[in-house]
């Protein structure tokens, strides 16, 4: 049986410098009455990035020392995020920051993957900050790719550094680069009109990323839609092994599938290399599927052909 109360998590990822940490202090300040737990990585012996989050107590912050909480380290990860579920039972939500230099998706994969954890916690969404005066000079290019195309909303932060055109051509950028995210403009870290309870709800539409293409020489995006409903055995079979043989190649997907003989269409989310469905709507019309990827995705067999 599932776990009752799950603990919502929200990964927040972004590229060094873009202000993550004074998001985070944003969002503890602005929910004074919201008990959150936090999850941070560092590199160093010394927790510097705990001496600057404020608002949570120190015993309900797990630092993940020595290495990125994404590679060097995973098993920890898995078990402190455990404990930190049956240390805290009454915890509100969990934010999770990843490193400045950090893929997020193998982050957010074991939400997907582990059973134990899915009893536990319910994947909310990631949500990406983006330094908008130093975005096009990173030194580490495709990594802060990956970064924006695992976001459900990206943070377009500092922009009172910025003129107004200078934004609305950065706000374009991020719309060919990261189509499946909701693009938001903040100076300081301060998304005023967040909620973090509806991060996952009102950043899906499952036609919006139907009209984009990215140009980028790194990050193409594709869409496969169905006008009639799927074969489920067949469809999972096709998504599990490609997204396992093109993870390091496929950065996201997300759609909404309809299978036969069920009367809910289902909500599609996946991140290197893992994903999940979770029932949607009643289909009231005609059953369509439509799923987007997005990725190096040049040369990768994408394509899905439903048996009759």
């Amino acid at each position: 049986m599932e776990h009752q109360n799950k603990i919502p998590v929200t990964i927040i990822t972004g590229f060094l410098g873009a202000g993550k940490t004074t998001f985070i202090n944003f969002l503890l300040k602005s929910n004074p009455d919201k008990q959150f737990a936090l999850v941070e990585n560092e590199f160093g012996a010394v927790p510097i990035d705990t001496k600057l989050i404020k608002g949570v107590d120190a015993s309900q912050m797990f630092e993940l020392k020595q290495g990125c909480i994404c590679c060097t380290i995973s098993d920890e990860y898995e078990l402190v995020l455990k404990e930190l579920a049956e240390r805290f039972p009454d915890v509100d939500h969990l934010l999770i920051e990843t490193t400045g230099i950090a893929d997020p998706a193998p982050v957010i994969q074991p939400f997907f993957a582990d059973e134990d954890l899915k009893e536990l916690y319910e994947y909310n969404g990631a949500i990406c900050l983006v330094d908008a005066l130093n975005f096009e000079n990173l030194p580490e290019e495709e990594m802060a790719y990956k970064q924006l195309n695992v976001a459900d909303l990206i943070l377009l932060n500092k922009t009172e550094n910025i003129d107004e055109k200078q934004q609305g051509e950065l706000t374009t950028k991020m719309n060919r680069l990261a189509p499946l995210a909701k693009i938001q403009s903040t100076s300081f870290g301060e998304a005023k009109t967040l909620d973090l309870n509806e991060l996952k709800q009102h950043t899906f539409n499952a036609y919006s990323f139907l009209s984009y293409k990215s140009n980028h020489v790194l990050v193409r995006t594709k869409t496969l839609s169905f006008s009639a409903s799927l074969n489920r055995a067949a469809f999972l079979y096709w998504l599990e092994y490609t997204l396992d043989i093109y993870k390091s190649q496929v950065y996201r997907c997300k759609g909404v599938v309809c299978f036969q003989n069920e009367p809910f269409e289902y909500i599609l989310q996946g991140v290197g290399g893992r994903f999940e469905l979770e029932e949607g709507d009643l289909i009231m019309e005609a059953p369509e599927s439509h799923i987007a990827f997005i990725g190096k995705l040049d040369g990768l067999a994408l394509d899905f052909n439903p048996p009759l």
